[in-house]
């Protein structure tokens, strides 16, 4: 009879090390799941993290590059001089040839502004759409255009610019969207009597830049001759 109640108390002593075992078992089988899922949690916010991180750095490298290539270059300055004869008058009308850098994305005129100086008077200037003349076939007499007229004082445009086609090989260039594009030229209009009040004399100077949206402005310095003999006058 103690024989059988030995035996029991090595079997109830068994049992309940094996449930213990169970308990444990399960029990670390519940913190290994819980710390896949915490690893797959965490890999799945890395992996977000460094997407928006690479697309980040994407955009920065555009828009670096775009700030690097984008600008024009102006290619020559004509002036007009109304007066006659000339030597008794100054430069009333300017237009300012630009063609865009090498390399450079297209540029939406529409967009520019223009800062310009005369002594210690300066004037912010920005694209009027209704003065736009499209003379990429050619013309005999740049100031002849009838757009000229809508930069006068007379229709009080003084904070206005223009813009003159001279080449557009991709017809990109109109009116309401005037998008200067690789082989393009325009001329961008001004009058100057009616931003400043008077006109350029003789050896008078302009300061002042094109401002881009992206890229590099180009530097506007400009000087009059000391004497002026004809109606249209080259300037440096």
């Amino acid at each position: 009879m103690n024989y059988l109640k030995k035996v029991k108390r090595i079997l109830r002593k068994s049992f309940k090390h094996d449930e213990d075992r169970a308990e444990t078992g399960i029990g670390m089988l519940i913190v290994f799941i819980a710390m896949i899922l915490v690893a797959a949690v965490a890999a799945a916010v890395l992996l977000h993290t460094v997407s928006i991180l690479q697309t980040r750095a994407t955009a920065t490298g555009t828009q670096t590059i775009q700030q690097v290539s984008s600008g024009i270059t102006i290619t020559s300055v004509i002036g007009c001089d109304n007066a006659s004869p000339p030597a008794s008058g100054g430069i009333s009308n300017l237009i300012i040839f630009v063609k865009p850098d090498t390399g450079s994305p297209s540029i939406n005129l529409a967009n520019v502004t223009m800062e310009l100086s005369i002594g210690d008077y300066t004037a912010i200037l920005r694209y009027n759409n209704t003065i736009f003349a499209d003379e990429s076939t050619g013309t005999t007499n740049i100031f002849g255009a009838s757009q000229w007229k809508l930069l006068s004082k007379k229709e009080n445009n003084p904070t206005s610019f223009g813009v003159f086609v001279a080449s557009d090989p991709s017809s990109s260039l109109t009116a309401k969207f005037p998008i200067l594009t690789q082989n393009s030229v325009v001329g961008i209009m001004v009058n100057v009597t009616n931003t400043f009040g008077s006109n350029l004399t003789q050896g008078g100077t302009i300061l002042g830049q094109i401002v881009l949206p992206i890229g590099n402005p180009a530097v506007i310095d400009i000087t009059a001759p000391t004497d002026f003999s004809t109606r249209t006058i080259t300037l440096n």
